[in-house]
């Protein structure tokens, strides 16, 4: 008897660690979303699971706010949802311009970035960091990126990612998009959440270097890397390598195959090549580049707004409160100091190397350099001295003072 009752202990042992084994805890988001994975962190704000989305582990951070039920140990089978992005609402009724109930709007503050004009002058991963840091103490419930950029440098395009890596975990970090050009495109797509305005367009990711004698695309190996790591960023925050890669490299084809499903939504599938059926994003030799209403017919975005208050209502919130301005003043006053002094660093230039200029101009033109500089030593960056003997720097700007003062005896 009791050798049956230890063999007998040992099955039903052996049925719980498999039930264990190959139950998965299950999250249940307001927008009927639904993950299947392994629940590795929780607190009062948020929930982490592990999960498998495509074949690609991923840790994904859901808002309590966002749930609607969390189920653990169920043992059932089932991935999650083929469309699933991290911490990313489905497209459904907001992107079709319906409201959430008013019973489902939370209370929450809003805290704006606006990250305008070239990626690596008035985009700048530092600037960001300042703002952000300025909204930490405040607690908003979310913070909206305002894009609106040409783009410019893919050395900043690489600190960006580096610190958004670091606080989109921390925040609901939403992108707003006007324009995303090149690296601001990329850049856009380091964040979770995109929204569009109307007129909104993203693409045209080409990397360019400068050699010297001109601006060049990147070719080659070097292209390889850089196609490689933004796919991988991108991806990371829920977007498709091959939308990442037609963005940046011509020799890519994009190529979209949409089914309306019965509740409403739809299921889009990418693919890299020709086939029937299937809309043509980017052909072979072209650049990609997608205006807002195909950004959300492709399920890129998550919706297209230009007002606030509406916006607010896709973001799930009450309506648009902005905790504090100090992100638009901190990013606002930048912009202001760095045009005024590309202005007026051109004027400099030009009036230093006019051959009539006096030892006097330029000892004057070196001397309203540094000043410049004290305020900000970022404003140096990417500039050549004033006689174009290297980068601008302000060691290198002292030295040359002191030449001049030396020079006029």
């Amino acid at each position: 008897m009791k050798s049956v009752f230890k063999s007998l202990l040992a099955v039903l042992l052996m049925m719980a660690l498999t039930v264990s084994a190959f139950a998965d805890d299950v999250v249940v988001l307001k927008n009927g979303k639904t993950y299947r994975g392994q629940l590795i962190e929780e607190t009062k704000d948020i929930v982490r699971m592990k999960v498998d989305v495509g074949g690609i582990p991923q840790t994904l951070t859901f808002w309590r706010d966002d749930i609607q039920s969390l189920t653990r140990n169920v043992a059932e089978d089932g991935k999650p949802d083929a469309d699933a992005r991290p911490a990313r609402p489905s497209t459904g009724d907001a992107a079709k311009g319906a409201s959430p109930a008013d019973a489902d709007l939370v209370n929450k503050k809003v805290f704006v970035i606006p990250m305008h004009g070239g990626v690596g002058q008035t985009f700048r991963q530092d600037k960001l960091e300042e703002a952000i840091n300025a909204a930490r103490p405040l607690k908003p419930d979310v913070i909206v990126l305002e894009i609106n950029s040409p783009g410019g440098a893919l050395s900043e395009v690489y600190k960006l990612r580096d610190y958004l890596q670091k606080v989109r975990d921390e925040f609901r970090i939403v992108v707003w998009v006007k324009s995303a050009i090149s690296a601001a495109a990329m850049t856009s797509m380091m964040c979770r959440e995109m929204y569009f305005m109307k007129e909104g367009h993203i693409g045209a990711a080409t990397a360019w270097y400068s050699d010297g004698s001109g601006a060049k695309s990147l070719q080659g190996e070097e292209l390889e890397k850089w196609v490689s790591e933004a796919c991988k960023f991108a991806e990371a925050a829920g977007y498709h390598p091959f939308i990442t890669r037609a963005m940046i490299d011509p020799k890519y084809i994009l190529t979209a195959k949409v089914d309306e499903l019965p509740n409403g939504d739809r299921r889009v599938t990418f693919y890299d090549d020709y086939g029937d059926g299937r809309e043509i994003l980017c052909r072979e030799g072209e650049i990609l580049t997608l205006t807002a209403s195909q950004c959300e017919r492709y399920k890129i975005s998550l919706g297209t707004v230009d007002d606030k208050e509406e916006f607010a209502r896709m973001l799930n919130l009450s309506g648009w409160v902005e905790v504090s301005d100090a992100g638009r003043k901190i990013l606002t006053n930048w912009k202001t100091l760095y045009e005024q002094f590309d202005e007026q660093f051109t004027k400099y230039i030009i009036e230093y190397n006019n051959p009539s200029a006096t030892i006097d101009d330029k000892i004057r033109i070196v001397r309203e350099l540094m000043r410049w500089i004290r305020l900000d030593k970022t404003l140096a960056e990417w500039r050549p001295m004033p006689d174009y003997s290297g980068p601008l720097d302000y060691r290198d700007l002292d030295r040359l003072l002191k030449a001049l003062v030396r020079q006029k005896g």
